[in-house]
């Protein structure tokens, strides 16, 4: 109830071991947000790593949401969200080096090369496609990054941080290991496995 009102920051982090419920909140919470959600509330974007391959977590991530995003815009806009996306991508493999996109390359195979690109770019083209979107509110769950490095969840954190700077009123729940505490931006707020009834945390820097 906290973490809901207008006046809390906008993202909220579950830190537990695997197997202590998180699934479960993130699905109840996702619940409640369908059914509030309406073209005034904005879009309801979720994720569930569990149901991605181990070593395809960022690929699976932007593809959902980008999908989700795309089924929640109207038909004069979904079409160029997806263009939006993948010119980004596009963009980014010439200026690193010009693929070898060839004009008779089945279009599937065309689609596969663009999409291969490093994990913060899907991640960045993603922001940007909901930024194109013209999206004023957001929830965004994303659970169970149980098998990433820390590296690969600061992603995350920075994907949503981003969001944050383009959709003025977001709301994320993300939830991330028990011992991942140390990885968490300074002022995010977070909710610890067994230090739960001591409500809501602000993690701050170690001195």
């Amino acid at each position: 109830m906290q973490w809901e009102s207008a006046d809390a920051p906008g993202v909220l982090l579950l830190c537990a071991p695997q197997g202590h419920g998180t699934t479960e909140v993130c699905s109840y919470i996702v619940h409640l947000a369908k059914e509030k959600a309406s073209s005034a509330n904005g879009p309801v974007l979720y994720f569930f790593c569990s149901s991605a391959p181990n070593t395809q977590y960022s690929a699976n991530i932007a593809h959902t949401l980008l999908y989700e995003i795309f089924c929640y815009s109207h038909a004069s806009t979904a079409n160029s969200i997806v263009v939006d996306f993948l010119s980004n991508l596009v963009r980014g493999h010439f200026q690193r080096r010009a693929p070898e996109f060839r004009e008779d390359d089945p279009l599937d195979d065309t689609l596969m090369k663009i999409l291969d690109v490093p994990d913060k770019e899907l991640i960045q083209a993603l922001a940007e496609a909901i930024r194109k979107a013209g999206v004023r509110k957001l929830s965004i769950i994303i659970d169970g990054s149980w098998h990433d490095d820390t590296d690969r969840f600061i992603q995350y954190i920075r994907f949503v941080e981003y969001v944050m700077r383009v959709v003025p009123e977001l709301k994320a729940l993300v939830t991330c290991r028990h011992n991942s505490l140390d990885s968490i931006p300074d002022g995010m707020l977070y909710i610890e496995y067994d230090k739960e009834r001591k409500g809501l945390h602000v993690h701050r820097p170690q001195v």
